[in-house]
């Protein structure tokens, strides 16, 4: 049975068996941006169960890029069945696509009684997307998550690092989505990851212990 300390060395996209992938992992999710001034890109990021500081580990298991939106859903296909992540995020008003990914689930089958175990490819949006100037918010953030003191995100030998030394931090206010997908995909997945990790933290504090009942004499 693996563990998620197995995660941190891995190799990215190393296989696992998926009930022990999801036995060591907290949550599972899937980032991607479409392509545009550089090719797009999509992640799958695993959450471990054990806290860390005030918070739990992420580490990046798979990544792939490509220039070609086409080629981009149907890898997106391919990690979601190898890892069936709880969620993947990203700009789910591509028109472009939209339509791939409505054509590579309608290939796998839409379930019904005989077919109960289909996956459907499906993208949820992210706030990230309604900002007016999302690198301003993106970069600090992952910049938090990487630091070495209190380090969340596990990057590995990652293109995202390389991408990330690559923006001038004189650039950062005028970059829009579109300008690095690799940051962006990395962004959209761990941020929200991120959140679930917050929101199980909450829901554990407002739990409160039963009291024992009172001793009548």
């Amino acid at each position: 049975m693996i563990n998620f300390e197995d995660l941190k060395d891995a190799e990215l996209g190393k296989t696992f068996p998926k009930n022990e992938l999801r036995y060591c992992c907290k949550r599972i999710y899937g980032g991607v941006s479409w392509p545009g001034k550089r090719p797009g890109f999509a992640v799958v990021l695993g959450m471990g169960n054990d806290k860390h500081f005030d918070s739990y580990d992420i580490y990046l298991l798979d990544e792939f890029e490509s220039i070609d939106t086409r080629e981009l859903v149907r890898q997106c296909g391919v990690m979601d069945l190898k890892y069936e992540p709880h969620m993947w995020i990203g700009d789910n008003r591509n028109d472009a696509a939209d339509k791939f990914i409505w054509e590579m689930n309608t290939e796998r089958g839409k379930p019904d009684d005989s077919q109960i175990n289909v996956r459907c490819l499906s993208i949820c949006s992210t706030q990230i997307l309604e900002m007016a100037f999302p690198y301003q918010y993106i970069l600090p953030e992952l910049k938090r998550m990487l630091d070495k003191g209190r380090r969340q995100l596990f990057l590995k030998s990652s293109k995202t690092v390389d991408s990330l030394a690559a923006i001038e931090p004189q650039e950062i206010s005028a970059l829009e989505i579109g300008e690095f997908p690799a940051v962006e995909a990395l962004a959209f997945a761990a941020f929200e990851i991120r959140g679930y990790g917050a929101q199980r933290r909450k829901s554990v504090r407002r739990i409160k212990k039963p009291q024992s009942p009172m001793v009548m004499a």
